[in-house]
């Protein structure tokens, strides 16, 4: 991933948002508890922020999407499906 995964815009970091989604879409949230970037207490600060319909926790790094794929595609198809419900 270091290879291919690009440093982001300078201009990221003083854009302005006016109206996040999570604020007005409902939102999931994933906890790494292994994450070494971003403290998981953090990310369970972040989360309870958005208020979002579930949070899961995942024993892994921040890579998460990478090591552990299966629950991360089982967090976004149960999240497609309560909105496809809804």
């Amino acid at each position: 991933m270091a290879v291919t995964q690009k440093a982001p815009k300078a201009s990221t970091f003083g854009d302005e948002i006016t109206d996040p989604a999570w604020k007005s879409k409902p939102s999931w949230y994933q906890v790494s508890t292994q994450d070494r970037m971003i403290d998981p207490d953090n990310e369970r600060q972040m989360a309870q922020r958005m208020q979002p319909r579930e949070i899961v926790e995942l024993d892994a790094s921040h890579a998460s999407l990478a090591s552990q794929p299966a629950a991360i595609c089982d967090l976004i198809d149960k999240a497609a499906q309560e909105v496809a419900d809804a």
